[in-house]
């Protein structure tokens, strides 16, 4: 394929005034199979701080090495998937999405969080961005979410929430997705 510069796709936020470029939603929903559809039963979350939304896969490996010390073949031990990023709105749904619902309570405008030894359910995750008409969807299917790092309360910067997504594997043993769309305009249908 010759070199093309469109095909240079940035990874900023695909959010409006109203839905976040975060979602969650139970383990069980139905899962986005592309870039563009409507999400279905998920939860929009607020902003996101401006580092943005770091992907980590490890491929844990092994070398089989013959009787001359050359490399073989070589073995996959292990993959794990993570995901790094820090809320920077405190609202209810996304305090949800790190500690539970079980662990977050809201009446009227006041929030109570409970902190404690326990963590949120394990949940889906899909975060869209977007490059003019192309779109790109991140799609975890089973991520367990727990607070990353330090929490800080400055009088000069957004309080910052950060969340690491422990990615786990789905029933078909995939543990994240990455749906791209060049000019934003494809759907599919179905799994």
């Amino acid at each position: 394929m010759a070199i093309d510069a469109t095909k240079i796709i940035i990874g900023a936020p695909d959010q409006s005034s109203t839905t976040g470029a975060v979602n969650y939603a139970p383990t069980t929903a139905t899962l986005p199979t592309d870039a563009t559809s409507a999400l279905q039963g998920f939860t929009s979350c607020g902003y996101v701080s401006e580092d943005g939304v770091t992907l980590t896969p490890t491929f844990n490996t092994a070398n089989i090495k013959d009787w001359s010390k050359n490399t073989v073949r070589t073995l996959l031990e292990e993959f794990t998937g993570e995901v790094k990023f820090s809320f920077i709105q405190t609202d209810y749904d996304g305090l949800c999405a790190i500690f539970g619902s079980d662990h977050v309570t809201q009446s009227g405008d006041a929030i109570t969080v409970k902190m404690g030894a326990h963590m949120a359910p394990a949940r889906a995750f899909a975060f869209n961005m977007k490059d003019g008409e192309a779109k790109v969807r991140i799609v975890l299917p089973n991520a367990q979410a727990v607070v990353d790092g330090d929490i800080t309360f400055v009088a000069n910067q957004p309080i910052n929430w950060g969340v690491k997504l422990d990615c786990g594997a789905d029933e078909n043993g995939e543990s994240i997705y990455i749906h791209v769309d060049e000019d934003g305009t494809t759907t599919t249908t179905g799994a």
